[in-house]
């Protein structure tokens, strides 16, 4: 008797997990058809619903989507909204903790090499200065300082070595793309 109550627990737990599943693939249905639609402005709407969710059941990788997609339809609509970007990507590193955490280092990693990748030109041509120019504005500043600064988070998003070999993709797989197999080679 005590079995068969464990298995319906069981099977009532993963129906709520499922059923949350589908309300934000619904949702991000939603979103990708507002996008493919070309109305940025209504897909943030609904990105921001999914955000109040995701904060309301502490559901990281939702969390990280929503602020890939804010991110993206910032891009869209604001003019150099790239700072705005990373501040956003600051914050929600400094509110979060490993291994969500080092996704995110990782992830504004990039965008900072991005960056320079489509500002080369700009970087190449100022002179090195010995402290920043503006702390937070990372347009404004040299070569060698954003080099260190992408290092610098590069490096953090490895930290916590232990933690993050033994977290396993399904925890952000709202943010991967995953191909057949791929959970063989990598499953952490």
């Amino acid at each position: 008797m005590k079995t068969l109550y464990t298995i319906i627990i069981t099977l009532f737990a993963m129906a709520s997990i499922n059923a949350q599943d589908n309300q934000y693939n619904v949702l991000w249905t939603q979103v990708e058809k507002l996008e493919i639609a070309d109305t940025p402005k209504s897909a943030l709407e609904i990105v921001s619903q999914i955000e109040a969710k995701a904060k309301a059941e502490n559901n990281q990788a939702q969390l990280i989507k929503t602020l890939l997609f804010k991110s993206k339809f910032a891009m869209i609509l604001e003019e150099n909204s790239q700072l705005t970007v990373v501040n956003d990507f600051k914050e929600m590193i400094a509110n979060t903790q490993s291994p969500t955490k080092n996704v995110l280092q990782n992830m504004l990693a990039k965008l900072y090499w991005d960056y320079f990748q489509q500002h080369r030109y700009q970087f190449y041509d100022r002179t090195n200065t010995a402290n920043k120019v503006d702390a937070t504005d990372f347009r404004t500043w040299d070569l060698e300082t954003l080099f260190a600064e992408i290092s610098s988070y590069y490096e953090q998003s490895l930290q916590n070595e232990q933690q993050l070999q033994t977290t396993t993709t399904e925890a952000f797989e709202p943010i991967l793309i995953m191909h057949e197999g791929s959970a063989e080679l990598r499953p952490t």
